[in-house]
């Protein structure tokens, strides 16, 4: 197994963070192990309806006395089942309460924000919807009625860039003041602009998540896939921008994650140099 490297700090202001599910344990688990090498945790609620996927209360207060011990912060990933843009609007409520339920549950480790995923359709990689006027009127409904039964604010909520141009959410996204989880992994991916992204965005984003795409087309593999130049700009221009927020390593295998801090190291040095 490739060894475990923290991410050197340097010059660079934004803490690395990798994800809960690295190993095939409970979620505190994976914290204490992950406690020496990063700095934030994301914490991912992805079924909210499955209790065994769930941190139980008491795992909550240790995760967050850990959090101050070892001095991390964390974020908190919302479900993945809430359709948010849903015609269905019993489909769209129960979204708007998974995901009401995510923050509420997370809220006690003062998250740095809740990355959020609005569909296009039911799901990723649906079609685009035939109007999308009303599916920006009910991103906005359903968003701000989770600020209202959770009393988060508006700029912890991180909408995330999926498989679509984020252009179509930004009329919500600058309307309600919400923020950016600007997923570059996402934007690799699907052969999307990253530095256009960054020029556009950077400003709301709070939260970057990081991944690379193997040779079988699977992302949320180790950054050792990604091209090296493009990560070393996409570093810079992070540090340049004197960027605060958290960079997500988000893969869920103890070889991609140590792979990935050992390639972010490299490309730190040469960003910095």
């Amino acid at each position: 197994m490739t060894p475990f490297r923290a991410a050197p700090r340097g010059r660079r202001r934004f803490r690395v963070g990798a994800t809960s599910w690295v190993w095939p344990q409970r979620a505190l688990e994976n914290v204490e192990r992950l406690a020496s090498v990063v700095e934030d945790v994301e914490l991912l609620l992805f079924d909210v309806e499955d209790p065994r996927g769930l941190p139980a209360a008491g795992e909550l207060a240790a995760l967050a006395a850990l959090g101050e011990s070892a001095q991390l912060t964390f974020t908190v990933h919302t479900p993945l089942d809430a359709v948010l843009g849903s015609e269905d609007e019993a489909h769209r409520a129960l979204g708007v309460d998974r995901v009401a339920r995510a923050i509420t549950l997370g809220r006690g480790l003062s998250p740095w924000g809740f990355p959020v995923h609005a569909y296009l359709g039911e799901r990723e990689g649906g079609p685009p919807p035939a109007d999308p006027e009303g599916w920006r009127r009910r991103l906005t409904d359903s968003f701000t009625q989770i600020c209202e039964r959770t009393g988060v604010p508006p700029d912890r909520l991180c909408v995330e860039c999926l498989d679509y141009d984020l252009a179509l959410a930004a009329p919500v996204i600058e309307a309600l003041g919400l923020s950016v989880a600007l997923d570059v992994g996402h934007l690799g991916r699907d052969g999307r602009d990253v530095e256009a992204a960054l020029e556009r965005w950077l400003p709301r984003t709070r939260i970057v998540q990081w991944h690379g795409t193997d040779p079988a087309d699977r992302d949320h593999r180790s950054l050792a896939h990604w091209p090296r130049a493009s990560g070393v700009r996409l570093v810079r221009r992070l540090i340049e921008a004197s960027w605060d927020g958290v960079l997500t390593l988000e893969v869920f295998r103890p070889d991609d994650l140590a792979e990935s801090l050992t390639w972010l190291g490299g490309v730190l040095a040469e960003a910095q140099g």
